[in-house]
């Protein structure tokens, strides 16, 4: 079996007047493969790094990809926005065939030009690795969850506690819930009520 791991994310505040840039990821997170700490996780790369551990007992090969994230502020510029969502996209596109993919995003990061980010990141995703291909998303609960990422995504687990004291924990679900999809073990079903 073969997975991808990677991370983009940040908490958009759509009403500030200050733009997220790549400096500001850059001041935060922006990890590379083989540049990711072995004893801790960054801003949203758990996923990333319970894979990490889990690979060899768990019997799976991890590709590692870039990690990014940045403190909450305004919309992301597009341009920085496409230079990471497009490096990510390279690296998965240089690992394939994948069994697996686990995404770190928030669920709130919004770019210009990019109302919904992670719709946006997993409708390429799923594009490059096709409809077998087992997608898991953490996000932070703050997240909007919209229609789009609950059809391309296969697996969605949010964080439970806040201050967010669980991250690794639900990477870990995560990771199972991918995991146990393609072993047959289980076939995860989503839905998403939209009131009036």
């Amino acid at each position: 079996m073969r997975l991808f791991a990677a991370a983009l994310a940040t908490e958009t505040n759509t009403f500030s007047p200050l733009p997220t840039s790549l400096n500001s990821f850059k001041e935060c997170v922006f990890v590379r493969p083989g540049e990711h700490p072995e004893d801790r996780a960054v801003f949203a790369s758990e996923p990333l790094l319970v894979a990490r551990r889990m690979a060899a007992a768990e019997g799976f090969t991890l590709i590692e990809g870039s990690c990014f994230g940045a403190e909450p502020a305004g919309t992301t510029r597009r341009s920085d926005y496409e230079f990471m969502r497009d490096e990510i996209l390279g690296q998965l596109k240089q690992a394939l065939p994948l069994d697996g993919v686990l995404l770190g995003l928030h669920g709130a990061m919004v770019a210009d030009g990019y109302e919904d980010v992670e719709g946006d990141i997993l409708e390429r995703v799923r594009a490059l690795v096709g409809p077998k291909c087992v997608i898991g998303v953490e996000l932070d609960p703050h997240c909007h969850l919209t229609l789009k990422r609950v059809k391309l995504a296969d697996v969605i687990v949010l964080y439970k506690e806040f201050p967010h004291t669980d991250t690794m924990e639900r990477a870990k679900d995560v990771l199972d819930i991918v995991l146990n999809t393609l072993r047959g073990k289980v076939k995860p079903v989503m839905s998403l009520y939209v009131g009036s």
